[in-house]
């Protein structure tokens, strides 16, 4: 294999003239050193490839039986290129063109086999439409490569493949598009003449999926369908919907012919059909398509590519950039809040391993009910003398049960305590500082409801699934699943959590995973200080 360079700097968007599918195994690592965000992949066979015009596209090509190749294609790029925005362009396969048309601006394209300067130029003008200027270029030449690729059938279902519908549709909740959605898309593309059809999972069909919460809002992720959509082939029409159960349009519309289902949807193209027929409308061909292999999971992952991967791999990494203006950066205050029973405090050992200060609110606040304290008094005039223990002290538990049964009595329990609590804190954070600690974790599981962002630099949240949370709540405070649900209740839910956050964290697996979450936390932390240093 032999690489001629024209160019000295990786570009954010390329464009791969693949002559010889066979060599895109040999060829994505190499990309991968030249372009950083965007790839695009025009195939044209080696045959008739004319560097200088489009003619090697031609509309007698069987569209359809393209589809296992354009899967092979996704399929390697989820091996090779795990960060990056892969897109087999289409719209040159189904109808004849003369220029590639992309959304995103071509800065460097890549051939597959030798090309000469003027060949290059000639077809960079002649047929890019959207490139930047200069546009550069590079030749891989893979065509000495004799392997082959090792065709996976993606494609369940080979009868008609090369049937064309007038409408067909798909669903899916699309979260964080990747190259399993891209195989799906595509084949609906491939087999559609007019009318693609798209139901998007509206957030109430979501919420049994791990870590829901960080799941993309639907706007973004119809956005996202719609780009790919439109980038890949112009020539059609797509109707991208929100939907709010399984069936969405499909109940209703007469003109679908074929839908594009999943292994693990199939049963639901069958239901769909089901009640299509009791309305009285034609059945959908259903086109299965198999599940793709994620090479990179871990041991607590899917082992399918997924966006459940994709979403725990979120945990531990910045979500976005955090708001310091005006603030000093030393000492630097993370807030660490989280549900109750989420492993606040585990992560805080962790961190504080690993060289934070750290200042526990909650046991500040157990301090500020000693007797003697003026939150003592104020509390015990509030609620009398029925919440002491024999010998004086505040009975936590008596509390507990009469503010979680009643939530104006919590809100005046907080307005007592919170800000008696917050000023112990400073005083901690101070104390810590002296010491000569300049990153200090402070962990409130009240830190929202108290509104204490203001004091931090960013905050970090603690997730676990709801059954999880009361199953420790319970085994933890000797509680029913009734009183749990009461303390947790009056928490802020996950979600306002998380959106409040630039760090996820989950103990919801191992300790291990736990620690290497926080690790990369920290160091990725540690880069963003020393570039505002």
């Amino acid at each position: 294999m032999s690489c001629v360079m024209k160019h000295y700097k990786m570009v954010n968007t390329g464009l791969l003239i693949l002559t010889n599918p066979a060599s895109v195994k040999n060829l994505l690592p190499i990309i991968k050193t030249h372009v950083h965000s965007t790839l695009y992949i025009q195939y044209c066979p080696e045959k008739n490839f004319s560097p200088g015009k489009l003619s090697f596209l031609s509309s007698l090509w069987k569209t359809p039986n393209h589809f296992q190749m354009i899967a092979n294609i996704y399929t390697l790029a989820a091996k090779f290129l795990t960060k990056m925005d892969v897109r087999v362009l289409l719209s040159c396969i189904k109808q004849n063109c003369t220029i590639i048309n992309t959304k995103r601006p071509i800065e460097l394209v890549i051939f597959d086999r030798t090309c000469s300067q003027d060949d290059a130029k000639i077809f960079i003008d002649n047929c890019l439409s959207n490139t930047n200027k200069p546009c550069q270029f590079i030749v891989i030449n893979a065509n000495d490569d004799q392997s082959v690729i090792k065709e996976n059938n993606i494609d369940d279902d080979d009868d008609d493949d090369e049937k064309i519908y007038n409408s067909v549709v798909l669903g899916g909740t699309f979260d964080r598009l990747h190259n399993g959605h891209k195989i799906m898309l595509t084949k609906a593309v491939l087999h559609s003449s007019n009318k693609v059809t798209i139901g998007v999972t509206d957030i109430n069909m979501v919420t049994d999926k791990i870590l829901h919460e960080l799941i993309e809002p639907c706007e973004r992720r119809i956005n996202a369908v719609q780009d790919f959509l439109e980038d890949i082939n112009s020539s059609l029409s797509y109707d991208v919907v929100l939907i709010s159960d399984m069936y969405g349009p499909t109940k209703d519309d007469p003109t679908m012919e074929m839908i594009v289902v999943s292994e693990e949807t199939k049963r639901g193209g069958i239901k769909i059909n089901e009640l299509r027929s009791q309305k009285g409308l034609n059945p959908l061909d259903i086109k299965v398509i198999k599940l793709m292999e994620d090479t990179h999971h871990n041991e607590y992952e899917e082992t399918k590519i997924s966006s459940s991967n994709a979403r725990i791999r979120l945990l531990g990494t910045r979500l976005k950039e955090p708001d310091i203006r005006e603030k000093p950066l030393i000492p630097y205050i993370i807030g660490l809040t989280g549900g109750i029973a989420s492993g606040k405090s585990s992560v805080a050992e962790k961190l504080q391993s690993l060289g934070a200060g750290v200042v526990h609110c909650d046991k500040l606040a157990h301090a500020v009910y000693e007797p003697g304290q003026p939150c003592f008094d104020r509390v015990v005039k509030h609620f009398g003398r029925e919440i002491l223990t024999e010998d004086g002290q505040i009975n936590r538990k008596a509390l507990g049960n009469i503010v979680f049964a009643d939530e104006n009595q919590l809100d005046k329990l907080n307005q007592v305590v919170w800000p008696a609590v917050l000023d112990a804190a400073m005083n901690e954070v101070k104390k810590l500082q002296a010491q000569g600690l300049n990153i200090i974790v402070m962990e409130a599981a009240v830190l929202i409801q108290a509104k204490w962002q203001h004091v931090c630099h960013e905050i970090w949240t603690c997730i676990i699934p709801h059954d999880e949370a009361v199953r420790r709540v319970m085994a933890r405070n000797n509680l029913s699943a009734k009183e749990a649900e009461q303390r947790m209740k009056v928490q802020p839910s996950n979600v306002e959590q998380v959106n409040e956050a630039t760090v996820v964290l989950s103990t919801l697996w191992s300790h291990e995973v736990t620690l290497c979450q926080v690790q990369k936390a920290w160091d990725l932390l540690n880069e963003f200080l020393k570039k505002h240093q």
